[in-house]
């Protein structure tokens, strides 16, 4: 059973898919870090972590390999075992972080519901490119996180956000809850 936007929000609002389960049971699980922002200055990639930045597969490839990790699934001979939570360090907290009150309020204000940039909202990360897609289908992460508000590059550029075509869902699927 897919969780719906009217799951989250709104006069039906369930709580089913919320963060509250894991602050009551925790959660535990092999973790892989990839720090593509560290990456990125340690190689000259300068961005802003605010603005629209997609990181392509060969990116993280790269990356992973500079933190001597192969991010092919096992199954391809990769470090990646099924069920691995992935996490995909971007630099968004840490330049929130450095924003003033008044740009992290702004920060957290959405205008509209986000395709082709209109909520005002841009972050780094993943791309959508096929690559992307194909790998975080075949390495069959439990989970998939990041430090921005979005985990793929925002605002999408693509029909349909990277984590619906990858669960095979819908556009109508998909949800985002409210920025920080």
């Amino acid at each position: 059973m897919q969780t719906k936007g009217t799951d989250i929000t709104g006069p039906s609002a369930n709580h089913k898919c919320s963060i509250h389960h894991w602050a009551e049971h925790g959660i535990a699980g092999r973790g892989v870090l990839l720090d593509y922002r560290g990456y990125a200055h340690k190689k000259g990639i300068n961005y802003d972590p605010y603005d629209y930045y997609p990181i392509s597969w060969e990116e993280l490839y790269q990356c992973g390999k500079d933190q001597g990790i192969d991010i092919r699934p096992a199954a391809q001979g990769g470090d990646i075992k099924i069920g691995d939570m992935l996490f995909i360090r971007s630099g968004w907290k840490e330049a929130y972080d450095n924003k003033t009150d008044a740009d992290r309020a702004k920060a957290a204000l959405r205008h509209g519901a986000g395709k082709d940039g209109e909520d005002g909202q841009r972050y780094a990360g993943v791309s959508q490119e096929e690559k992307i897609l194909d790998w975080l289908h075949d390495c069959y992460f439990s989970s998939v996180a990041g430090d921005a508000p979005a985990f793929e590059a925002w605002p999408t550029h693509e029909g349909m956000p990277a984590v619906v075509a990858v669960r095979g869902g819908t556009e109508a699927d998909e949800y985002r809850l409210p920025s920080p």
